[in-house]
């Protein structure tokens, strides 16, 4: 694996790592409407699967079309396809 895929899934780990952690410390009441967003935006996203797949499809060519050591471009178009799919509007929300 090159440094810089080592370095992306440093980040990544991370990233997940704090979210299970912010996760488990919310209210439950908090977590329960988290997931209920989650189920939500899913639903609509396959319902709208022909939308989604052309959404997908235009951040996965910007990715691909990143150099191997623009790491930090990559995860920040993965981070814009994430925000653009499941929206940013809840503050538990990226």
């Amino acid at each position: 694996m090159a440094k810089s895929n080592k370095v992306a899934a440093l980040i990544l780990g991370a990233a997940a790592g704090v979210a299970l952690v912010k996760f488990f410390k919310m209210p439950v009441e908090e977590r329960n409407k988290f997931c209920d967003h989650l189920k939500t935006q899913t639903s609509f996203l396959l319902d709208n699967a022909e939308e989604t797949v052309e959404k997908v499809e235009h951040y996965m060519d910007d990715f691909k079309s990143k150099e191997e050591g623009e790491w930090i471009d990559k995860l920040y178009i993965l981070k814009n396809m994430f925000k653009s799919l499941y929206g940013s509007d809840k503050h538990y929300l990226l």
